[in-house]
């Protein structure tokens, strides 16, 4: 451990990040806090703490790993790269080039490995690049931001300012730590951790097992378990990218609460501890803190006496974890190439608590597959549950979908026997789950009541569309289709307005104004419509939207076609009775989509 100015700090080694690091994170306002560092270094005139970083050996001598620091240590070396670029004495140039950024002997002095490194390589020479994931969106976002904040310092101070910089950052201290085992760096890492990323559970949980394999294993399994994190951060940065791109939104990915520490949960719940004879703590309701303190430590403790039953659980559960990752990313990519999933995933944004069941019976290779109890795949009878259970009736019961879940881990499969016998199982489990929950009566109920603000309106209103085409001989919309609607917005509108402040309810045929306030968010009121319609709809009657070329007529939605069609036949072209009529048939319609029995 030493303290060393930045420019010792880069001295004779080579500073890489390991590909098995998690994406860089840093922001806009990082980037403001580091150069808030700078300028008071710069008004004390004199030294100032930068921060610590983490290094451990590697095989060539010169060559060391970031272990902690690559968050800083990257945007450092962004904001050196631009400095250097404006500078414009030939000499001074050349030494802090050589210095930071490309010795002419040894090379780079900073290298991110991995599938970030040509992306970074070419965004520090100012090449047009395009950002893959999100830690590359980032790098791009704060690289920018860094330009703009270096060209406004040279054009307020000129060169002398940015001279100034370059001998003020050269000077900052930096606590170092260099640690010949990766895995105690590692370690270390968790400790120190002075000024980077907030710590999740899932660094924990790696310096953790990387603890016991140094400890108990001679470190054997250090690097395994750090290449497994790896791709289990790197599959993370892929499914919220993924799930986050205009037309293929998932609400649930999507939301900035949705962490790796969320997928180490669903995995502790779908993975099966009973064959280690270990303390699982095994609970539906756990947080990512009791896969931590309430499985981890124990079955880590209990395992530590027998280093072969200690070698085969963490080997077990780093690739089931890293699976398991790899697993919710193929299923979120199937969006792309596949109507059923996109309806699923998108549409329907089916509900976290099936997360661990879905992606085990993916791995598995199980979603397609139908039991003898009922003709529908898996997949079918997961958006069932969904739409019934999670959606319509809007309850969670974790417990039920928790024993299922555990049911296929802990069952053990041998033969075509055993295994459509499990699948058979699953279905059974999975219909019975709806009837106790959802059934057919209790839907009906639920499909005859405030319908609004429901999430299952779209999947409910695409449906009805889809019977509207096939009605006339037309196929459902195609998935090109689907994503151009979903990215230009699809919205739920009311065809006799929900705010009925100005509207003479009695000429509809309501009582009163309460008598239509009671109905007015039932199903027969709602279409779903493109965004842009909705709005042009504003404030227009009945008798406007479905005569007017900007309005209904105009929409891609055969539906909302169906509907026009059925307004002209009748006069006034809609009222309460057909409120009511329009309700019960979608009811119907939805029932039947969506049997308990297929």
């Amino acid at each position: 451990m030493s303290t060393k100015t930045i420019d010792n700090f880069f001295t004779g080694k080579t500073l890489v990040i390991p590909s098995y690091q998690r994406d860089y994170a840093w922001r806009e306002h990082n980037v403001n806090d580091l150069f808030a560092d700078i300028e008071e270094a710069l008004a004390a005139g004199g030294s100032h703490y930068l921060g610590t970083f983490i290094l451990s050996h590697t095989d060539s001598p010169q060559t060391v790993n970031v272990v902690d620091g690559q968050q800083r240590l990257t945007t450092l070396t962004m904001l050196l790269h631009e400095l250097i670029a404006v500078v414009q004495d030939p000499s001074i140039k050349q030494y802090f080039h050589s210095l930071f950024i490309q010795h002419p002997i040894s090379g780079f002095k900073f290298r991110v490995m991995g599938e970030n490194e040509e992306f970074f390589r070419q965004l520090l020479d100012g090449k047009a690049v395009q950002a893959q994931s999100d830690g590359q969106d980032r790098l791009q976002a704060v690289h920018s931001w860094i330009r703009m904040r270096v060209h406004t310092l040279e054009q307020s101070g000129e060169q002398k300012t940015i001279t100034r910089w370059l001998q003020c950052i050269s000077q900052m201290e930096v606590l170092e730590f260099i640690e010949p085992n990766e895995g105690k760096a590692i370690r270390m890492f968790q400790s120190v951790n002075d000024r980077g990323v907030p710590l999740a559970r899932m660094d924990i949980v790696k310096s953790l097992l990387i603890y016991y394999s140094n400890r108990y294993l001679d470190a054997q399994l250090d690097n395994h378990i750090a290449e497994k994190f790896g791709q289990a951060f790197r599959s993370f940065s892929r499914i919220k990218r993924l799930g986050r791109e205009p037309g293929y939104k998932i609400r649930q990915i999507d939301r900035d609460d949705f962490r790796e520490d969320d997928m180490l949960r669903y995995h502790y719940l779908a993975f099966d501890a009973s064959r280690w004879e270990v303390p699982s703590g095994v609970d539906f309701t756990a947080t990512s803190r009791t896969v931590l303190v309430d499985f981890l430590r124990p079955a880590l403790k209990t395992l530590c006496a027998d280093s072969e039953k200690l070698r085969a659980f963490i080997l077990a559960y780093t690739n089931d974890l890293a699976d398991f990752f790899k697993g919710l990313e193929a299923l979120v990519e199937q969006t792309r190439e596949n109507r059923e999933a996109y309806l699923l995933w998108v549409v329907q944004d089916l509900s976290a608590t099936l997360y661990p069941l879905i992606i085990h019976l993916h791995l598995k290779g199980w979603t397609g597959s139908a039991g003898t109890c009922d003709p529908r795949t898996l997949a079918e009878l997961l958006a069932l549950v969904d739409l019934r259970v999670f959606k319509l009736r809007g309850t969670n019961p974790q417990a039920g979908i928790f024993n299922i879940t555990q049911y296929i881990g802990t069952t053990p499969v041998n033969t075509d026997e055993e295994k459509s016998f499990v699948i058979n199982k699953v279905a059974s489990d999975l219909i019975a789950f709806c009837k106790k929950f959802m059934p057919d009566h209790l839907m009906m109920i639920c499909l005859d009541e405030d319908m609004y603000r429901n999430p299952a309106m779209q999947r409910i209103l695409l449906q009805i569309d889809e019977d509207s085409r096939i009605a006339v001989g037309q196929n459902a919309l195609d998935l090109e289709t689907l994503v151009q609607l979903v990215r230009g917005g699809l919205t739920v509108e009311h065809v006799l307005p929900q705010n009925n402040t100005n509207f003479n309810a009695t000429s509809y045929g309501f009582l009163d104004q309460a008598d239509y306030a009671l109905l007015n968010h039932r199903l027969g009121n709602l279409l779903l419509i493109e965004a842009s319609i909705n709005s042009a709809c504003s404030n227009k009657t009945v008798a406007e939207k479905v005569t007017e070329q900007n309005l209904y007529i105009s929409s891609t939605l055969r539906s909302v076609h169906r509907f026009v069609a059925e307004c002209a036949t009748r006069t006034p072209q809609f009222g309460k009775r057909n409120l009511l009529g329009r309700t019960k048939g979608i009811a119907d319609a939805i029932v039947r989509k969506w049997p308990l029995n297929g």
